[in-house]
């Protein structure tokens, strides 16, 4: 047994190793997005032009993106994992193959139906009120943003390959080159071509970021060849877990659905400001999520695919490490709210849009430890080839979202929809938790005191900054975030190693013996 501890203890070192490095190079892409988002908002805000944009980019972008890549990695790692540790290489290889070309066919045929229902889609979302002209903007866009949906579907595929063959780093940094190619649309051209030639700057940003996998697949062995063999053993599995993972993945894309077209009714030009706070959301979150979540899931499904002898401690692991995490940066994230989204005012946004943002990021940033749980506990299922409890946890997370947002929003305007989407994560999480330390011996004495721990550091931090940000509150916004973020990293981690956090020890361990390395 301590053999396997020590094993699994080397495993996590090494994972968090590879995920520090993954989090500076996803959190460069992720400071890319947002610059290229302040941007955007800043060169049409709350504009009809800015309104359709907001739509037309949520399905492609936001739902597929998300949701449909998602179940494509959710059911294909797994398979492709057990093909790898149990037949010839080149077995896998074929079924990546196939897999590969299945997805982008099936992708293609969503294209074309969204394409073709493209009028229908912007009219049943976006209210009345935005008027038949913002509707059939929103309807055109969408129909050239939903060819990012084929590139991304195909990116997705071929992260999964790479990440199982041990490539990390290169899915880490993909979404800098259509962030670079928006951006510089955006300062060259934006002027000229307008708010369409920013939705064909998308295309071929996604285009760019396809190509760069090329080259690290192949270093690894793998070039894609088309392979029709659908009635491949490896993918009749695969497709039998998709459907669920599908529902699983939709979790925040639905959500987020619902809830705009909840505000929209209320107020469409709350759309815009929710859709701000809700990219911002994702950024924060999910540059660190997405870290770990990247190299874990390839490592549950080899070992779930073995005799899962580390599979508990591994995981157990992870979601003390993502507490760790996400726990401060929900609270810094609530701190600097007002700043962070004072940032996006001028150009066509004001101050009062802003604001009613900031309103929404400060509930979204409640659910974030939640959405972190969803994440990792739901790929840890499908690790395990089990899509049915994060498909009905999912569900009726919608189903309690869409209630809350359509009951609080006369009420709470656009803080309904947020807290709507926080409490409907944060239950989808501790539901599967409490579902998966049935099966596998995840909660300990131990966690426990840890995430209580965690939880006093954080408070302490929230008292600190709340005070130096009220002092402070004279300084530009820029000013209070270069400020404010170092400050609150510094005190949560001087009260977690006061006391005595098993993942502050461990964080100030591995940078004790890289600083020793380097020296």
């Amino acid at each position: 047994m301590s053999h396997f501890r020590g094993s699994a203890d080397n495993a996590i070192k090494r994972s968090i190793q590879t995920i520090s490095v993954m989090m500076v190079l996803v959190l460069t892409a992720k400071i890319s997005g947002f610059v290229r988002q302040i941007l955007i908002l800043r060169y049409m805000g709350t504009s009809p032009e800015g309104q359709a944009f907001a739509f037309a980019s949520q399905i492609p972008v936001n739902f597929m993106d998300i949701a449909f890549a998602a179940a494509v990695s959710a059911g294909f790692i797994p398979v492709f994992n057990a093909f790898l540790e149990k037949k010839p290489k080149d077995e896998a290889f074929a079924l990546a193959n196939t897999f590969i070309t299945f997805v982008t066919f099936l992708a293609l045929a969503a294209t074309a139906i969204i394409f073709l229902a493209a009028h229908p889609i912007a009219a049943a979302f976006l209210a009345a009120e935005g008027g038949p002209e913002t509707t059939a903007m929103a309807a055109n866009l969408l129909r050239i943003l939903t060819f990012t949906i084929v590139t991304t579907t195909a990116a997705f595929a071929l992260i999964g390959v790479l990440q199982s063959l041990g490539g990390f780093y290169t899915p880490s940094i993909m979404s800098i080159i259509p962030n670079a190619f928006v951006l510089a649309y955006l300062f060259l051209f934006f002027d000229q071509l307008g708010v369409f030639g920013l939705a064909a700057a998308f295309i071929i940003g996604n285009i760019l970021q396809l190509i760069i996998f090329i080259l690290p697949l192949r270093k690894r062995g793998f070039t894609y060849r088309p392979s029709f063999n659908f009635r491949n053993a490896g993918l009749v599995q695969i497709l039998r877990l998709a459907p669920m993972a599908l529902v699983a993945a939709w979790l925040f894309p639905i959500s987020s659905l619902i809830n705009n077209w909840v505000i929209s009714n209320h107020d469409p030009v709350a759309l815009v400001e929710l859709t701000a706070a809700n990219n911002i959301y994702i950024v924060v979150a999910g540059f660190f999520v997405l870290s770990v979540t990247n190299v874990l899931f390839p490592k549950l499904s080899k070992e779930a695919a073995k005799d899962k002898s580390q599979f508990s401690t591994i995981l157990s692991g992870s979601i003390s490490g993502v507490a760790f995490i996400l726990i401060p940066l929900a609270v810094g994230l609530f701190v600097l709210r007002q700043p962070i989204m004072g940032l996006i005012q001028g150009g066509e946004l004001t101050p009062q849009n802003a604001q009613n943002a900031a309103r929404a990021l400060g509930y979204l940033a409640a659910g974030m430890l939640g959405f972190g749980l969803v994440t990792v506990l739901s790929r840890a299922f499908f690790a395990l080839m089990d899509g049915k409890i994060p498909m009905i946890t999912s569900f009726a997370a919608i189903i309690i979202n869409f209630v809350i947002a359509t009951l609080l929003v006369s009420h709470m305007g656009i803080a309904a929809p947020a807290l709507a989407s926080s409490i409907s994560l944060t239950i989808a999480g501790l539901a599967m938790f409490v579902i998966i330390s049935r099966k596998f011996p995840i909660f300990s004495k131990a966690m426990a005191t840890n995430l209580c721990k965690m939880a006093i550091s954080a408070a302490i931090m929230f008292v600190a900054l709340g005070f130096t940000i009220h002092t402070l509150s004279f300084l530009p916004d820029i000013a209070l975030i270069g400020i404010i973020a170092p400050l609150g990293i510094i005190i949560y981690a001087n009260t977690s190693l006061l006391l005595h956090i098993d993942e502050a020890k461990l964080a100030k361990m591995l940078i004790s013996a890289k600083l020793r390395k380097d020296a």
